[in-house]
């Protein structure tokens, strides 16, 4: 390690001299000074290039066009296409997306559209989607009421509690009769 550190302090301390004693000065002036004094002879021969001469200068900027196309008139709209089943809305907002002060949608009230239902077991979780392998949205107690949000028959019914979280309880678990 001492070894590295040693070779590159030679080596920038060798940087250090070659650029101290050749990197004085203006290399471009000396080579002016030097073209100047060749002017003289580049007198003598005609097919020479004027070297002393400025530099022509450069054609002016194009003039821009009359009319401008704006780029969305030009470039389609992308739609990214994502592959799975269709999205659903999340447990956490049942009603949509939320406010714009960050909270949720005031909930519906339950029988405001479906037929209430009521649950029959002591405690049942309801989920996200219709099978035991998606998350668990709540757990709801004996004779809570729920409204159906669609086919009350089936093995799985889309529900709505009184919080106005929207999920799936198993069928066996529900009824349209309050229990004692």
């Amino acid at each position: 390690m001492l070894r590295l550190l040693g070779l590159m302090a030679v080596t920038l301390l060798g940087f250090y001299i070659v650029l101290s004693i050749y990197g004085t000065g203006d290399p471009r002036a000396a080579r002016r000074a030097e073209l100047q004094t060749d002017a003289p002879r580049a007198a003598e021969d005609p097919g020479a290039p004027d070297l002393t001469a400025p530099a022509p200068q450069a054609d002016p900027a194009p003039e821009p066009a009359d009319e401008v196309v704006q780029a969305t008139s030009q470039t389609p709209e992308q739609v990214q296409r994502f592959p799975g089943p269709a999205l659903r809305p999340s447990p956490e907002y049942p009603n949509g997306t939320p406010d714009a002060d960050g909270t949720a949608p005031a909930p519906a009230a339950v029988g405001s559209g479906g037929p209430v239902m009521y649950v029959t077991g002591n405690s049942v979780n309801f989920r996200a989607g219709p099978s035991t392998g998606n998350a668990v949205i709540g757990a709801l107690s004996r004779g809570a009421a729920v409204e159906a949000l669609g086919p009350t028959d089936a093995s799985w019914v889309n529900i709505r509690d009184t919080q106005g979280r929207e999920g799936y309880m198993s069928g066996q678990f529900l009824s349209t009769d309050q229990p004692n």
